[in-house]
């Protein structure tokens, strides 16, 4: 049995904290060097298909086919699109707050905000990860304050990542995926 799934997920947090090259990364196997400033929104497409794992429901022991067809909103983190942003929000399955290791204060804008400012537009409920990126460079914040930190905000994961050297950027998306699906046992099989 195949089962087909369109989610949409919002990646938000400061300007300049690798929100477009991890999106980049994840669907195109692209890093560009050069920062170029996001104006409202970009929307990027991706299908990955999965299969589930074996449970004890399935008289054959096997898994099923899933596909999930990504829509992934990166949204601008300046202040002149706040007006913006609650309709940029609507009808997301899941949420990726990103913050630069190499800025202790874009985890401060994390807590203070990006967390609260998704859950209160999407719904209370939506999965979000945190994703530390940058883990390439020197970091400002250690792995235990991001812990914390991430604790304080009650989000669902924090996985650390490189847009630049594609350090855990698969497994970020993908762990999004399986906590919107609520489905531990997926097995990535192939993109489209």
């Amino acid at each position: 049995m195949s089962q087909i799934f369109t989610k949409k997920f919002i990646i938000i947090g400061n300007p300049g904290v690798g929100k477009t090259s991890l999106i980049k990364n994840f669907v195109e196997g692209s890093f560009l060097s050069e920062y170029k400033s996001t104006i409202g929104t970009n929307l990027y497409t991706k299908t990955l298909e999965f299969k589930s794992g074996k449970s004890e429901d399935n008289e054959n022991n096997e898994g099923n086919d899933i596909t999930v067809k990504l829509v992934l909103w990166d949204i601008a983190g300046q202040v002149q699109w706040d007006l913006m942003r609650g309709a940029y929000y609507q009808g997301s399955h899941g949420v990726c707050v990103v913050g630069d290791l190499s800025s202790k204060r874009t985890f401060q804008k994390i807590e203070k905000f990006w967390v609260k400012d998704a859950r209160e537009t999407c719904n209370k409920s939506i999965p979000v990860i945190l994703l530390a990126n940058k883990n390439d460079l020197k970091a400002e914040i250690s792995e235990e304050e991001v812990k914390e930190l991430a604790n304080r905000c009650n989000v669902d994961r924090v996985i650390f990542t490189s847009a630049k050297t594609s350090y855990h950027v698969e497994e970020a998306f993908i762990g999004l995926i399986k906590l919107c699906l609520n489905v531990d046992s997926l097995i990535f099989v192939d993109y489209e």
